[in-house]
């Protein structure tokens, strides 16, 4: 018996040590986290979308002169190039890319603290603040974060740790064909894409996190956000007329605000 009692008091107990942690040694530890996740993330900025592109030029290369000769083709082909030539991040721009990751990581521990919930919200935050920066650099949205995104969501959420299941599923769905439908209405009005697949399929990713009632918030906040962009463009006279912009981190940005400033926005949610 003494050498039970003697082995229980020399046991640790690691769950209740980590919510007892005073919170500047929480929040310096998530500041910490969030900068070792940086560097991997930037060069995921990198590497994934090089990775796409090679994948496509070597699908170009084994076809024929057929493909070469489609003007399509031929504009992939020279933005692969470019792409290509994209150095990694570093100075300034990995410093802003890395206030990111931290600023999640604090985010969430503040919010939930060292929880399940805060660790799901990191990488949440970390692979929209990852799709955001590819998205601005390359307009693309590879479906290997958006639909593993929208697949965590719909798992975390058999727990309903976000929203109920059906909730999530509906949201999901509603996400995607949301938009499809938005963008086939202005194909038919314009005769152009007014948006991807990309930004579809990212918007089904949020509604598989949060359920389809914080769809109509996170798009208003991108729809908003989206325009206030394009406008501060237009009049630095950095976007042409009828030029589009990248959507996808505006989406971000609406679910980012949805993520990490949920009792403020509750009154939007309800409404």
């Amino acid at each position: 018996m003494r050498r039970r009692s003697e082995s229980a008091m020399l046991s640790i107990d690691w769950h209740m040590m980590l919510h007892a942690m005073p919170e500047p040694w929480m929040l310096g530890a998530a500041a910490l986290v969030g900068l070792m996740a940086a560097l991997p993330l930037a060069r995921l900025t990198r590497r994934l979308p090089q990775r796409l592109f090679d994948d496509w030029a070597q699908a170009q290369a084994d076809s024929d002169a057929q493909a070469q000769a489609d003007s399509d083709a031929q504009a992939l082909e020279q933005q692969g190039a470019e792409t290509s030539s994209i150095e990694p991040l570093k100075g300034l721009a990995l410093i802003v890319f890395s206030a990111g990751p931290m600023a999640v990581a604090l985010l969430a521990v503040i919010e939930h603290g060292l929880t399940l919930d805060a660790g799901a919200l990191c990488v949440l935050g970390w692979t929209l603040w990852v799709l955001a920066w590819i998205d601005m650099e390359t307009r693309l949205l590879p479906d290997v974060l958006t639909l593993g995104l929208m697949w965590l969501g719909l798992l975390l959420n058999c727990a309903e740790l976000f929203a109920s299941l059906d909730q999530a599923v509906i949201g999901a769905a509603a996400g995607y064909c949301s938009l499809w439908l938005l963008n086939a209405a202005y194909k038919s009005l314009r005769g152009k894409e007014g948006m991807g697949a990309g930004d579809f399929k990212l918007l089904a990713a949020i509604g598989a996190w949060y359920g389809y009632p914080a769809l109509p918030a996170v798009v208003f906040i991108a729809a908003s956000s989206g325009v206030i962009v394009g406008l501060c463009l237009r009049l630095t006279g950095r976007r042409e007329r009828g030029e589009a912009i990248a959507f996808g981190p505006h989406l971000c940005l609406g679910a980012a605000c949805l993520a990490f400033a949920e009792q403020s926005m509750r009154p939007l949610l309800s409404s």
